[in-house]
């Protein structure tokens, strides 16, 4: 046999992790690893509901894409480096992508990360990786505990765009104790092959939360959100959305009667968004005085040919609440909207993260609650009209939207698992 082929098959070993007999400490660790932002957010959700069922819990974090923002207002240690790479973690997309993060940094970061986790190898006893089976293979090879593993990348619902292939059920099978997928189908099929699976929700929509916020629009005035994405790409793809502001601002049968909310997330820059507006029509940014920046306003951006955009820090939850359509360029956010009931129109952008390749495997994935249209401002704004004269339409695909994708309460169901998960840890060391 050639000596490549031996390491290759003694480096495969070292996947099948038994359980931790190193002896019984007083506090339980748990390692959380996450590679990417709606990864970190999900994380954290189980990461509170674990907290309070186990306050004598150690909990720590190592985001391995980005800062690891969503871990900040939770009281956990957070590991790593915490670096935001050009690619943002989509380097499967394009070679290209992977180049450019060579080129930043990238590899003296991952080394790193890799360091972190062989120090955590001695300190803690169960490892819960949220993202793909990249983060489980690093686990077995460098930390060699136990592993909980949700697989939010995938589903089988995505035939032949985003299943699992069958050495990452393989892999899956070797490393995990129990896994936990995004949707019933993929947690038969992961079982059909023998992993230990089982479907209790899908903690994304955990994530959001509704205080009842109205953004200052009356009960029944039309509302179109705006998700322009978490990645610095959306700068480059905003003027396609500007432009279907006004396109629908034009429309006679709408104009002056749509109100449109944009969900500006941490990562982007308010100031930077209102450059890229004021290149692209002149719009014109204002910022909120104070007391309406409780509600969640904190800026309007303002064209000279009519329509206004609100724009929105956090009350996420809200503003999905409050809209009927949702214009998204986002992962996670137009999973969660297509979740509350609200279509989403999308478009291929630049960038790394919403390619059509993506479109239309998360298509797929929300059941058809997507509609995929050029990236032109005029094919945006007539879907959105169509959408919003079509109440019929929209309450069908809200039906569609809220069947796959489940209500809240899975981020509870999860942590008490991980519960179990350690309470069998601790016996099997007495």
């Amino acid at each position: 046999m050639p000596l490549a082929k031996k390491k290759r098959r003694r480096l495969l070993k070292v996947h099948a992790v038994p359980i931790a007999s190193s002896g019984k400490k007083e506090r339980k660790t748990v390692l959380f690893l996450s590679n990417g932002y709606a990864e970190d957010l999900i994380a954290a959700s189980i990461i509170q509901k674990l907290a309070n069922e186990v306050p004598e819990i150690k909990i720590k974090a190592l985001p391995l894409v980005g800062e690891g923002k969503a871990y900040e207002p939770l009281r956990i240690l957070i590991l790593g480096p915490r670096k935001i790479t050009p690619s943002a973690g989509f380097v499967g997309v394009n070679p290209f992508y992977l180049a450019r993060d060579i080129t930043s940094g990238w590899l003296g970061w991952f080394k790193d990360e890799m360091d972190v986790l062989r120090a955590e190898r001695s300190l803690v006893d169960t490892v819960v990786c949220v993202g793909d089976v990249f983060l489980i293979l690093l686990s077995s090879l460098f930390v060699k505990k136990p592993i909980v593993f949700l697989p939010t990348a995938k589903s089988d619902h995505a035939k032949g765009l985003k299943e699992h292939y069958r050495i990452e059920k393989w892999l899956i099978k070797r490393t995990c104790r129990l896994v936990l997928p995004r949707d019933e189908l993929t947690a038969h099929s992961l079982q059909n092959f023998g992993v230990r699976a089982m479907f209790v929700g899908n903690v994304m929509m955990d994530c959001l939360k509704i205080t009842g916020e109205d953004f200052g629009i009356e009960k029944n005035g039309y509302v179109v959100g705006i998700l322009p994405g978490s990645k610095s790409d959306a700068y480059d793809n905003f003027p396609i959305i500007l432009d279907a502001v006004v396109s629908i601002e034009k429309r006679a049968s709408f104009s002056g009667r749509v109100h449109f909310l944009l969900a500006l997330p941490a990562s982007l820059s308010l100031e930077k968004l209102g450059g890229v507006a004021s290149r692209n029509g002149e719009w014109k940014i204002t910022e909120t005085i104070p007391p309406r920046q409780e509600s969640g306003l904190i800026a309007h951006l303002v064209s000279p040919q009519g329509p206004i955009i609100k724009i929105v820090g956090g009350k996420f939850g809200d503003l999905l609440n409050r809209s009927q359509v949702i214009v998204g360029l986002s992962g996670m956010g137009n999973e969660q909207a297509v979740g509350m009931g609200r279509p989403v129109v999308s478009f291929s952008g630049r960038g790394p993260q919403i390619s059509w390749h993506f479109l239309q495997a998360q298509r797929e994935l929300l059941a058809g609650a997507i509609s995929i249209v050029k990236p032109e401002g005029e094919a945006v704004a007539e879907e959105v009209c169509s959408l919003l004269d079509d109440p019929k339409r929209r309450e069908r695909l809200a039906r569609m939207g809220k069947e796959r994708m489940g209500g809240p309460g899975a981020a509870g169901r999860i942590a008490h698992l991980i519960k179990k998960e350690i309470e069998e840890l601790i016996n099997s060391l007495v």
